[in-house]
């Protein structure tokens, strides 16, 4: 498909579906312009130099877009044309939530809201694994960083076993500033820590709360850190150094049902397995 559309007809850009892929100068410029939330990753030629494509490395700077400067050659690759322009944005399978809506749909809710918030969680099997445990248990949206978070395309999605259509995502601005929103109207923000002093029984997980995790290869982001209220950790034996983040957010998210009554269970539960049938 030939992106590099006149101006006359830049007025939207093109129908997204899941993992779509839109290049070329304006199309992108359009992108940003209407459907922001929607876009996981922008990459730009790190080969080329233009006056059009600076402005739009520019402007992902201003919108703290996450974007990557690559050689031409990637750029072809993943556009699957050279009439790229320098220029290409990767969708997300699903469209983020807005802050202020999210903010709408918990103040509806009767019940105390649950957010989880996976800091730096690059793999997207991984990803997809905690979009499963996050509908699972109940959580009502999870909250991603714009940046040093896997794209939501394919990959989660699949590995999501078909859940991501269950739950919200958010991929705000200003992550930092909704987070302290959402605790200035009273959500405990619990940090999961390897080591911490309260084990996650002794944390109250029956109020408003927003819980945060660390990603593969990283703790959680010491911008996000400074804003948790509370720290929990899973004990585990000495000769085990770590857990999976996917594994270590089950328990958690675990302890937040129990303590919750388990609110989403129903009578027919008993007659399904809990885990994958081979």
């Amino acid at each position: 498909m030939d992106t590099n559309l006149p101006s006359s007809h830049r007025s939207a850009p093109p129908p997204l579906n899941a993992g779509t892929i839109v290049y070329g100068i304006h199309p992108v410029e359009e992108l940003i312009a209407t459907r922001l939330r929607q876009i996981d990753r922008l990459y730009f030629d790190g080969e080329r130099s233009s006056g059009p494509l600076f402005e739009l490395v520019k402007l992902a700077r201003k919108e703290r877009l996450p974007y990557q400067m690559v050689p031409t050659q990637k750029l072809d690759f993943t556009a699957g044309s050279r009439n790229h322009q320098g220029a290409v944005a990767l969708c997300s399978a699903k469209e983020y939530l807005s802050p202020e809506t999210l903010l709408e749909q918990l103040l509806k809710k009767p019940s105390a809201p649950l957010l989880f918030l996976p800091a730096s969680v690059e793999d997207p099997r991984n990803l997809g694994a905690l979009v499963r445990t996050c509908v699972a248990f109940g959580v009502d949206a999870m909250l991603l960083e714009r940046k040093n978070t896997a794209p939501v395309g394919a990959t989660v999605a699949k590995a999501s076993a078909g859940m991501l259509e269950r739950i919200s995502l958010v991929k705000p601005k200003n992550l930092e500033g909704l987070v302290e929103t959402l605790a200035a109207k009273g959500f405990a923000v619990v940090g999961a820590i390897q080591g911490a002093e309260k084990k996650p029984p002794d944390v109250d997980f029956t109020v408003p709360a927003i819980l945060i995790t660390g990603g593969e290869n990283r703790g959680i982001p010491p911008y996000l850190a400074k804003k948790c209220t509370h720290f929990a950790g899973i004990p585990i034996a000495a000769e085990t150094e770590s857990l999976n983040v996917s594994a270590a957010a089950a328990i958690l998210l675990y302890e937040c049902a129990r303590q919750r009554g388990f609110p989403f269970a129903n009578e027919h539960a008993g007659s399904r397995s809990v885990v994958d049938k081979k």
